[in-house]
């Protein structure tokens, strides 16, 4: 994975712990936002179907889904509906916590 992709999973790690603790206000804002982009950026429609669908099932289906590592997870991701969730603090802190976490490891 990418550093990008990486990050965005990352991301999505903590938007699973507020749908986890918030479940009912996370999956309602997922679902606006996904009607909201449909109308938008319909080219995405296939993957904002899929989204729509992973949305009526389980809390854990739902994190599988968006922790999903496979090159779908990661198409997936592209096109998140949990924009809105996380607060600017909370985004904010993930990333500082990713950024920390990126640096300490080595790459080849």
């Amino acid at each position: 994975m990418t550093r990008d992709q990486e990050r965005s999973l990352f991301l999505h790690a903590v938007i699973v712990k507020e749908l986890r603790s918030r479940e009912a206000e996370v999956v309602e804002i997922a679902r606006r936002n996904v009607s909201h982009m449909r109308s938008v950026n319909p080219r995405a429609a296939p993957l904002l179907d899929e989204w729509k669908r992973i949305l009526q099932g389980t809390t854990d289906y739902i994190a599988e889904r968006a922790l999903d590592p496979s090159l779908h997870g990661r198409d997936l991701r592209q096109v998140t509906p949990f924009a809105g969730v996380l607060t600017s603090a909370q985004r904010f802190d993930a990333y500082r916590s990713f950024r920390k976490a990126w640096n300490g490891q080595s790459r080849v």
